[in-house]
């Protein structure tokens, strides 16, 4: 039996080791250059991890010389065409918002728009983010049509028992059954993406996500003397595990007077915490800050000695890196993918129940006061180089080498594979939408011919008109997204 070759996005060893900074890389532009369109509902002004990944990873693609252009649907005003930093173009469809900063879906609708920007851009592939979002899944089927080749990371884990589940994870099926690749952040998300869409494991690697560590650097000075700070920096939602952290307080406040709670975040698990701060009179002990922008997050994680998640499901956990990176002891929950993330030493994992999780905040807590954690200093110095961005980009690059490579399915094989794969019922179904958007995009094509199409401008890419300013040589930091967003922009506007 011949031995299997091994996914070039895939190398041994742990995850964090994996993900280490490369050794000295030219970012001289060599080899195949790709032009990438990201697809998702969740980006600027809409702050989050997804967004987060898809901003850094589109900045560090653009620096190893590719084109990348992101596609997402309108924020109220902010239409049309804008550029964010070093020329990443963004395209702020239309289209209507249904639930959750995610749209509305028929499959339809959007394909003359997405066909539009495809074509105008020359775009080679499309990368869709998040299973939460319609529009990366109408990218995906609109894309396979017109014969472009498709990869999709998944962000997220899902359960197989509700409602709502099975129906995302009939949804995932029909998208990635002709995916050209699939990216997961994390083994446990490959092993749960894997068992929902009924994929290969061949065609899923593993890529995990990153941090600026110059955004996340630790200042003890801002600590409370005589004080020990525990911090949380969250949605409030119930997959957060809030309902846990309003057992936690009241139980550690007691038997520590020393100990203050500092949460930054916002969601409709906030009255929960406010009932637990107002039952036991804790309003100088817990302080609750509401949303946060993420240039602020840095500046509240420093004022702490633990940061805590109690995360009740997590795919890849950015904000125990975060927490981290700034000097922070870690307590979390162990769930999803959290083990993978950091070193056994720089972490203490706890079953999701209050009481695991006070013995574990107490465990460290006493280490802390004894003097026997690692420095600030030495702990950011170990995090700063476990996982960076321009690693994440060259991973996804031989992804893209990969499957541009690879045959994109014509009409009648995709129909024998929809069929084969999604069942005779949902498989038939989907076959009949797969024809119908086929002879909406011959509809489309004759009435708007690809002849009298233009071609947009590259503002970046190979054959960029906008040369590398005095930061080309390295990605931009996040909180450069929402100043520059704000001062470019352009007046063209995207109609129906």
């Amino acid at each position: 039996m011949g031995q299997r070759r091994r996914d070039p996005a895939l190398q041994p060893g742990p995850l964090s080791k994996r993900c280490g900074t490369p050794p000295a890389v030219s970012h001289q532009v060599t080899g195949r250059r790709h032009s990438i369109c990201m697809v998702s509902d969740f980006f600027y002004p809409n702050m989050g991890g997804v967004e987060s990944h898809i901003y850094q990873l589109s900045q560090c693609l653009m620096e190893k010389g590719h084109k990348v252009v992101i596609a997402t649907h309108a924020y109220g005003t902010r239409k049309g065409v804008r550029y964010l930093t070093n020329g990443l173009k963004v395209y702020y469809l239309p289209l209507q918002v249904m639930y959750n900063q995610s749209t509305a879906t028929t499959c339809f609708h959007s394909l003359p728009l997405l066909r539009c920007v495809f074509f105008r851009e020359r775009i080679t592939v499309v990368h869709a983010h998040s299973s939460f979002s319609a529009m990366a899944h109408d990218a995906l089927f609109h894309a396979k049509t017109m014969g472009l080749n498709t990869v999709f990371t998944d962000h997220s884990l899902f359960g197989f028992a509700d409602l709502s589940s099975v129906l995302t994870n009939k949804l995932l099926t029909v998208s990635l059954c002709d995916t050209n690749h699939i990216v997961c952040v994390s083994y446990t998300s490959k092993e749960n993406t894997v068992l929902r869409a009924a994929l290969s494991p061949e065609i899923v690697s593993v890529i995990p996500n990153a941090v600026d560590p110059t955004d996340f650097t630790p200042d003890p000075s801002l600590r409370q003397d005589g004080r020990i700070t525990i911090v949380v920096v969250s949605r409030l939602v119930y997959r957060k595990g809030i309902d846990l952290l309003g057992g936690i307080i009241p139980e550690l406040c007691i038997k520590h007077p020393d100990l203050n709670f500092l949460i930054g975040g916002e969601g409709p698990k906030r009255i929960v915490l406010e009932e637990v701060r107002e039952k036991y009179q804790l309003h100088d002990r817990v302080r609750l800050l509401g949303a946060l922008e993420h240039k602020d997050v840095r500046d509240v994680l420093v004022q702490g000695h633990i940061f805590l998640n109690t995360s009740l499901t997590e795919a890849f956990c950015m904000a125990i890196v975060e927490g981290a990176s700034c000097g922070l002891q870690v307590v979390s929950t162990r769930v999803g993918g959290v083990p993978e993330v950091l070193p056994e030493d720089l972490i203490t994992l706890c079953e999701p129940t209050v009481r695991s999780l006070c013995a574990g905040l107490e465990m460290v807590i006493a280490r802390q006061r004894a003097g026997s954690v690692q420095s600030p200093t030495s702990i950011h110095a170990r995090v700063r180089n476990l996982y960076t961005w321009r690693n994440v980009a060259e991973r996804t690059e031989k992804v893209y080498d990969r499957v541009a490579g690879e045959e994109v399915l014509p009409l009648n094989r995709r129909l024998l594979r929809l069929r084969a794969h999604c069942g005779p019922v949902a498989g038939s179904i989907f076959a009949f939408v797969a024809v119908l958007d086929f002879l909406f995009l011959l509809l489309l094509q004759w009435l708007i011919p690809d002849q009298v199409m233009d071609v947009a401008v590259d503002a970046s890419g190979p054959r960029g008109l906008w040369g590398p300013g005095p930061g080309s040589k390295k990605c931009p930091k996040q909180s450069a997204m929402k100043s520059t967003a704000l001062s470019l922009s352009t007046n063209t506007k995207l109609q129906r």
